[in-house]
């Protein structure tokens, strides 16, 4: 299964369902992500997992965005994810097939 990043943030460790943090309580980094299915890319789902800071490094490089572009050939607007300061996506849905 192919992980796409949405975001990493820092969060309390035992914060959540209905649980409330410790005033003492330190902040971790939390991997938050899209993950995809290799046969059928119709299905996905939300995960999130515990990281450490090193390799928050990593996974905010990797970071997706979803933009809005305008294809200059047909004219169409769609969305796209793409990486921070991408301004240009070649995803076209509809001069794909051409």
């Amino acid at each position: 299964m192919i992980k796409y990043t949405i975001g990493v943030y820092k969060a309390y460790k035992n914060s959540g369902n209905l649980c409330f943090h410790r005033k003492e309580t330190k902040k971790s980094w939390k991997h938050y992500f899209i993950e995809i299915d290799d046969y059928n890319e119709d299905e996905y789902s939300f995960g999130s997992e515990w990281v450490s800071s090193i390799k928050d490094i990593i996974l905010k490089r990797r970071q997706l965005y979803k933009k809005q572009f305008i294809c200059l050939e047909c004219d169409v607007a769609f969305t796209d994810y793409v990486k921070k300061n991408q301004d240009e996506s070649e995803n076209c849905p509809n001069c794909d097939g051409d």
